[in-house]
């Protein structure tokens, strides 16, 4: 009796191993034979799942930006304040960094080389980035994207900087100052119309 084969999960685990190879190596490096040779498949496989390099990328952000959106939802949505939500989304991306930091690097490596990926790969991975925030803003009820925004530089500037200094502090540890700068000030009460006018 033939083999049955899961197709959806056997994509999803190929497109798990070609996460770490687009870190590592840039999208402009690999080729189809290459990814095939480093996921230990033939060629033929890897087009039947992939009929190019431009669809193989495209599924990567999609499936990568949905696993993480889910996974982290289903700890944070469980929370009832605001602070307890932030702390859930650092303490996932503490558990998570590793990815995220692979995450993060096939995005520097998109902006570096950009003439490589191509317009259509510049897309999926705005409308990625897009996901993201809007998961953010809803999980975390921000009130606008520019506090969506600073959340998210400080998350990727302490993936970044985390990743060149090789520091061992918890990520959730080191986001505490900022967690309690932005809970003080998004539950500070708004000033009044009438006060405004004095602040300009």
């Amino acid at each position: 009796m033939p083999k049955v084969v899961d197709h959806v999960s056997y994509r999803r685990h190929l497109l798990d191993q070609c996460v770490d190879l687009f870190a590592q190596y840039g999208y402009g490096a690999l080729t189809m034979r290459q990814i095939a040779e480093a996921l230990h498949v033939s060629t033929g496989t890897l087009y039947h799942y992939f009929p190019t390099k431009e669809m193989l990328f495209h599924y990567l952000v999609e499936e990568v930006t949905g696993q993480t959106i889910f996974e982290a939802t289903s700890q944070i949505q469980q929370q009832a304040t605001l602070e307890e939500r932030l702390l859930a989304l650092f303490h996932f991306i503490e558990q998570h960094e590793e990815d995220l930091r692979k995450q993060f690097l096939i995005l520097l490596n998109y902006y570096q080389h950009r003439d490589l990926y191509g317009e259509p790969a510049g897309a999926m991975l705005k409308a990625g980035a897009g996901r993201y925030q809007q998961a953010i803003m809803q999980l975390l009820g921000l009130p606008d994207a520019h506090i969506c925004f600073l959340l998210q530089s400080q998350i990727n500037g302490l993936l970044m900087l985390r990743m060149i200094n090789g520091s061992r502090r918890p990520f959730l540890e080191q986001a505490r100052p900022f967690i309690a700068m932005l809970v003080d000030y998004l539950q500070k009460p708004s000033v009044p119309e009438e006060n405004k006018e004095k602040l300009l």
